[in-house]
């Protein structure tokens, strides 16, 4: 496909056309040639929505029917950190060139400069790990993420793509597995010598184990959401050709998933499979539900039980099963398709979802820290108490707020403007 256009490093468009080529030296030497700003702004939606997404499920943001449920929650149960992730890798493409990957030593120094963000990262996640929420804090887990793309950053979207399939069908199954010689088999005492000398899990009870295999969202099946976004933004997403095809293509991927799933379990006896292996020992570190029924109807934490491998025939959010790959991943490459669709009315009247996402960062760690000081009661008798009081009204008022009044005022925000000179002044120092 020929491309007229394509992204920056920053994910901003810019014409590639040129009085001459570029010879070979520059080709190989030269950095990347500044860009204009102009932000993929439906990306930047996209990552807001994630954002919001996250604070449904975290603090309860929406509102409430007749039995007491919120009916948000089923909606953004695990396909807003799916989409998080799959914008983590398309930040990444968009970091290293875009639709036209940056040569040479521009490339190397984007690959450092993702892997020192990961880097980063990792004290940040695991601080807000520390302060022991509720939320299953997501950054850390960026580092492994960042650490094991970097290999695919100048591969050819294609073959990231193919990459990230074989990964969402493959992953799941290798962690069933492993997780269950974890659980009663060979790897159960190995696993418990890392964890005894892991820093990691000294500091927040979550190491590097969680982080590839056993956590919130371990790399085993949480790499494929990061991969399908680096193949799809090394896409020419200016072009709306591509944007309605990704719309398409991720409806027809979610579909997918989840009808697969829905007949696995109503129409070929998965349900009474599951329901007739019940474990309640099995089922202690994945919910700890007293029945299948339980289970099915609020989903789980990261991993599935192993006691059963219909398991991973169910869609559950946060199961990390194929489908439920499929069906979140889908649904996250929906959201950004019509996201970018759309693009020119959200330049908009969509600015303070685009502020949030291009603040993510820094609104993530500051919901996390206000969670704590509510936890806590820290402003308990002061003026400020109505802020914790309100908690979900408070973070959605104040993101986006406060995001569009920094993104107007300042530009780049407070945390995510360190990241981007610390991550860009090493990795250019870097042979």
């Amino acid at each position: 496909m020929s491309n007229s256009t394509s992204t920056s490093p920053q994910g901003e468009a810019r014409d590639d056309s040129a009085p001459r080529p570029a010879t070979a030296t520059e080709r190989t030497a030269a950095p990347a040639p500044p860009a204009r700003r102009n932000r993929l702004v439906g990306v930047d939606v996209a990552r807001g929505l994630a954002v919001l997404g996250m604070f449904v499920v975290h603090v309860g943001l929406g509102w409430s029917l007749g039995n007491g449920t919120n009916p948000l929650t089923d909606l953004v149960s695990g396909r807003s950190a799916a989409l998080f992730a799959l914008l983590a890798g398309v930040s990444i493409a968009l970091l290293s060139g875009g639709s036209a990957p940056a040569p040479g030593r521009a490339m190397g120094v984007a690959l450092w400069r993702v892997v020192i963000r990961g880097l980063i990262m990792l004290p940040v996640g695991v601080g807000l790990t520390m302060l022991d929420t509720p939320v299953s804090v997501i950054l850390a887990y960026y580092a492994a993420f960042f650490v094991l793309a970097v290999p695919f950053i100048d591969e050819r979207w294609k073959v990231v793509a193919g990459t990230a399939a074989a990964l969402a069908a493959a992953g799941p199954v290798a962690s069933f597995w492993l997780r269950g010689m974890i659980d009663d088999g060979a790897l159960t005492r190995p696993v418990a010598l890392i964890n005894a000398y892991d820093p990691l899990v000294a500091l927040s009870g979550s190491g590097l184990v969680d982080l590839l295999l056993t956590g919130s969202y371990p790399a085993a099946t949480w790499l494929p959401f990061v991969l399908a976004g680096l193949a799809i933004g090394r896409l020419d997403l200016t072009s709306m050709r591509v944007r309605a095809w990704l719309t398409a293509a991720g409806a027809a991927l979610a579909a997918l998933g989840y009808g697969l799933s829905w007949i696995a379990m109503n129409l070929m006896g998965g349900r009474q499979r599951l329901e007739a292996t019940y474990s309640a020992e099995a089922m202690a570190d994945h919910g700890g539900y007293s029945s299948t029924a339980q289970a099915l109807e609020h989903g789980f934490s990261g991993t599935v039980p192993v006691n059963d491998w219909v398991w991973l025939l169910t869609a559950l959010p946060h199961s990390g099963t194929p489908l439920e790959i499929a069906g979140a991943g889908g649904v996250a490459i929906t959201v950004l398709g019509l996201c970018l669709l759309a693009e020119r009315a959200l330049r908009w009247i969509g600015y303070p979802l685009a502020a949030v996402g291009a603040l993510a960062l820094t609104v993530y760690v500051g919901h996390v820290l206000l969670i704590w000081v509510a936890e806590n009661d820290l402003w308990q008798g002061t003026v400020l108490q109505w802020a914790t009081d309100y908690l979900a009204l408070t973070l959605l008022i104040g993101c986006l707020a406060g995001a569009s009044a920094w993104r107007l005022t300042v530009g780049r925000g407070p945390l995510e403007w360190p990241l981007h000179i610390v991550s860009s002044w090493a990795a250019k120092r870097i042979p």
